[in-house]
């Protein structure tokens, strides 16, 4: 009785995940340092680049930039 309901509950979750995916990733983006790569893989957004690592360790900057995407 309710799969239909349910079926578009979902298609509509997952329409709204793909957005903040898309919103996420095109944010990340503009604000990222020279250097820093953003891309999409399956459900989540992917930070690389050359000592991305140590570059997060030293540089609040780019800390900042992650945490206040969490959300």
């Amino acid at each position: 009785m309710f799969e239909r309901l349910i079926r578009r509950g979902e298609a509509l979750a997952e329409q709204a995940a793909r957005r903040r995916r898309d919103d996420l990733a095109e944010a990340l983006r503009e604000e990222a340092p020279a250097g820093v790569e953003v891309s999409e893989e399956g459900d989540g957004v992917v930070l690389g680049g050359r000592d991305l690592v140590r570059r997060f360790a030293l540089d609040p900057a780019l800390r900042w930039l992650v945490a206040g995407r969490r959300r």
